[in-house]
């Protein structure tokens, strides 16, 4: 395998419109220097992708959280997703919800959901909803604080769409802790 050194900001490539191409690049993997992050380009898409968990996931599908949710172990989280749809109508397509560590290989998926969902036939974009609940195992780590979806396939098949947000998660009550310690009186008796 022969691994290239990648001369391109990815944040700048991500906001450039679908099909305008800055430079050619030939398919294969690529190093980006500023995160170190192996990436591979498939020309044919003219989109980066990265490797997670087996995956081939386009680059930049993860984006900064508009909130944060502080959960414990134990406690419940709902995700819900949501998309414009128009055309046939759809059985059995695969709604994914995942919770965990974004970084630099990738998304390392701690717990994942799914729902099959049959969407119905739209000529308009018509926005469709769904939602999977996550309760928190008790050896849930203080790290798992992202989380992303991507609904797919059914019959006739819907294209793999993905998004994610980083850091929307803070767990607490993992570790005892104690906080303003101090003496809080003292007195001749």
């Amino acid at each position: 395998m022969e691994l290239k050194t990648l001369a391109l900001d990815l944040g700048t490539f991500r906001v450039l419109q679908d099909g305008l191409v800055v430079q050619e690049y030939a398919a294969g993997w690529y190093l980006d220097p500023g995160t170190g992050q192996r990436v591979y380009y498939d020309p044919n898409t003219q989109k980066f992708y990265t490797m997670a968990g087996g995956v081939y996931i386009p680059l930049g599908y993860m984006n900064p959280a508009p909130k944060q949710v502080t959960l414990a172990p134990g406690d419940k989280l709902r995700i819900t997703m949501s998309f414009k749809y128009s055309g046939p109508a759809i059985s059995s397509a695969v709604c994914y919800y995942s919770i965990g560590v974004y970084g630099m290989w990738g998304f390392d998926e701690k717990m994942t959901g799914q729902n099959a969902k049959s969407i119905s036939q739209y000529t308009t974009p018509t926005t469709v909803t769904d939602s999977y609940t996550f309760t928190l195992p008790t050896n849930v780590g203080s790290d798992w604080d992202d989380i992303y979806c991507k609904v797919y396939g059914g019959s006739p098949s819907v294209p793999q769409n993905l998004f994610g947000y980083e850091q929307a998660l803070l767990i607490v009550g993992k570790d005892p802790t104690i906080s303003e310690f101090m003496i809080s009186d003292f007195a001749k008796v």
